[in-house]
């Protein structure tokens, strides 16, 4: 029987393969129909969002993705839920490295499917967002 202990698992891997840029790694934990809305984008695929997920290489020296409340329910086995995150870019701008940090509220649904939990969908709703300079 699922448990939300397999959810908050999931959300932690999320972030590490974000977090370590291993973006094939994804492909494991989400759907291939895996659809994903944000403030600016919206992905309606598995491939589509990985190729997505790219771009952060382009853009940010560094992520960091700090995981914090978890909240939802099974029905069966659809879980439906909430996870609160704090994700940190670290970027350079006019030779001054900067921070971007953004209050994330993931609306997510997961499903056991090919042998293990996976997002089916993972929207971002941004509560907040600070660019501030950065202090190494």
């Amino acid at each position: 029987m699922p448990t939300v202990f397999d959810a908050q698992q999931l959300a932690r891997r999320y972030a590490q393969i974000v977090d370590n840029r291993d973006f094939d790694a994804m492909a494991d934990i989400i759907c291939d129909d895996f659809t994903q809305q944000g403030p600016q984008w919206h992905c309606s695929s598995a491939a589509e969002f990985i190729g997505m997920l790219r771009l952060l290489e382009d853009n940010y020296s560094a992520t960091f993705h700090m995981v914090g409340n978890q909240l939802g329910q099974w029905q069966g086995e659809v879980y439906e839920g909430e996870t609160y995150s704090i994700a940190s870019h670290i970027y350079e701008q006019e030779g001054q490295g900067r921070k971007l940090d953004m209050a994330i509220r993931y609306q997510e649904q997961v499903v056991f499917r090919d042998g293990g939990y996976r997002y089916s969908r993972r929207d971002v709703q941004i509560v907040w967002a600070s660019d501030q300079p950065l202090n190494r």
